[in-house]
């Protein structure tokens, strides 16, 4: 028995072993995942100093691991395994009915407190009519989609405390809204965000809660195959791809990104170039920037200040039919007094839309503190 076993390894595993391990000296050096949407390791510069601390080995082990041949599909091997087992989770992810949800962090209250305080200083100071509108994750509106025992923490609960203490601003709720169409593509099914088609119940929300009139939703298909960040974390793959809506309006007059010195205009609030990388949701005003400007044709005389994460980036562009501009600030990439970059009196309305998330597990908004 021992020799067979010996000549099965000389002949099959052995073989198998050297092509591998030859597969992975020829292959070259990868700098980004673009299913993982990463940077993966690279191979450590070596001293005799960080032998000896361990430092090099930990990683050469990072770099082995991020390098291996045909990475990507060992990963999805090990999540299908993974999932005939049972599990029902990966890497912070939900593995649901057809669908892949976020695991919120337990909501961090002094990230809840700090959000809070910073958006009444900022009210306070500012002096203009202010809105707040936290958008609830898939999770706690379409709970039938978790996997069976999943644990989610109660979200809307949390979302009337903050709105109560955001005293003088219009808070919008959007829990009742988002629930009346659980059942329709309100959010994606491999990545964090909702769609198209989802932010436009908080549009009208926003419509009634500052009595504007909406506009109709009317939006095109601008992709088939979008696999967005939840697949990127889980590892998942067997979940159908998504499809992705972009919003459709003739106020639509283009845009500006400033990061550094002067801003670069473009003549849509769109960027199909998206379209052909991993990371399609950068359709949605591209990468995510300190401060983009949405210019509109309506001369409805009015200016919006938007202080958001990603979710407001497929909202912005329906809000053009009421606003001249739009500027969208993320305070995540701003290290400067906001007063310095923007004058807050040319602007009409203030705006903090923040998926809870992002509202409880991070504190942005402590920028705007007095």
């Amino acid at each position: 028995m021992k020799t067979t076993m010996n000549k099965a390894f000389f002949y099959l595993i052995f073989p198998l072993w050297i092509t591998i391990l030859a597969a992975n000296f020829l292959t070259p050096t990868l700098e980004f995942s673009q299913n993982e949407n990463r940077y993966l390791a690279q191979i450590p510069e070596f001293s005799l100093n960080s032998l000896l601390n361990g430092s090099y080995m930990a990683k050469l082990d990072e770099y082995v691991n991020d390098q291996f041949v045909f990475r990507d599909h060992w990963i999805s091997l090990q999540s299908d395994l993974e999932y005939a087992l049972g599990k029902r989770e990966s890497n912070g992810v939900f593995i649901g009915k057809n669908a892949l949800l976020s695991k919120l962090e337990d909501a961090n209250q002094a990230n809840i407190e700090d959000n809070l305080q910073g958006m009444l200083d900022f009210f306070a100071a500012a002096q203009k009519p202010c809105a707040v509108m936290l958008v609830p994750s898939a999770a706690e509106i379409q709970p039938d989609k978790l996997p069976l025992f999943a644990q989610s923490w109660p979200q809307d609960p949390l979302i009337q405390q903050i709105y109560q203490k955001a005293a003088g601003m219009t808070a919008i709720s959007l829990s009742a809204a988002l629930r009346e169409h659980a059942e329709e593509y309100i959010y994606y099914r491999t990545d964090h965000h909702w769609t198209t088609y989802g932010a436009y119940f908080a549009y009208l929300e926003y419509c009634r809660a500052l009595g504007l009139v909406p506009v109709a939703y009317r939006a095109e298909t601008v992709s088939w195959n979008f696999n967005g960040t939840l697949y990127s974390k889980s590892g998942v793959r067997f979940i159908k791809p998504d499809t992705m809506e972009a919003f459709q309006t003739a106020a639509d007059a283009g845009c500006s990104i400033k990061t550094n010195g002067e801003p670069a205009y473009y003549d849509s609030v769109y960027f199909p170039q998206y379209l052909e990388v991993k990371d399609q949701y950068g359709y949605f005003l591209g990468q995510n920037q300190p401060i983009v400007t949405l210019y509109g044709n309506q001369a409805t005389g009015k200016k919006l200040l938007l202080f958001k994460d990603s979710y407001a980036h497929c909202l912005a562009p329906m809000l053009l039919q009421h606003y001249d501009e739009i500027v969208l600030v993320d305070l995540r990439y701003i290290n400067s007094e906001i007063s310095d970059l923007l004058d807050i009196k040319e602007f009409d309305q203030i705006l903090f839309l923040y998926s809870v998330d992002t509202f409880v597990s991070s504190n942005p908004l402590a920028k705007l503190q007095r």
